[in-house]
């Protein structure tokens, strides 16, 4: 199977959360996904945390914030997601067997796909991001960003 490519349909996740729910990516669409493989020991998924919560936490009425764990199981997942507070609002997924690193080509991690609401993968990074640089890639992958300022 080739992995997608930039500009080719996401394939649809199909996984369980951390909460134990099911969890289908294609029910995500209405609105762009910002897509996380991530290991909960892996040094630069830890550097970029505070990041992709910080972007979560301010954009969470704009984008969806995946983070898919790459094998490690429950309890690991259990204890970064604790140990970062990360917000309710993202979702966490266990890919206990690591299947979906093929159909996107993941070969390390983090690795972050940027969808469009629609489906489309628009960008595969590779490394650590910064907010900022989420935020550019997010506004390219068609999230609207409503002014959070003082109202007149």
């Amino acid at each position: 199977m080739t992995p997608v490519e930039v500009g080719g349909l996401a394939p649809d996740i199909q996984t369980k959360e951390l909460s134990g729910e099911s969890f289908s990516l294609q029910s995500l669409r209405g609105k762009p996904v910002l897509l996380n493989f991530f290991t909960p020991w892996c040094q630069p998924c830890i550097e970029e945390t505070p990041d992709l919560k910080a972007f979560a936490e301010k954009y969470r009425n704009d984008i969806h914030v995946v983070m898919i764990d790459r094998g490690d199981g429950v309890g690991l997942v259990e204890r970064y997601v604790t140990q970062y507070r990360l917000p309710a609002s993202v979702v966490v997924l266990l890919d206990e067997n690591n299947k979906w690193s093929g159909p996107y080509g993941v070969t390390g991690q983090p690795e972050t796909f940027f969808i469009t609401a629609d489906g489309k993968v628009v960008s595969h990074l590779l490394g650590p991001l910064t907010e900022s640089q989420m935020l550019t890639y997010a506004k390219a992958a068609g999230m609207n960003v409503k002014e959070r300022g003082r109202t007149p």
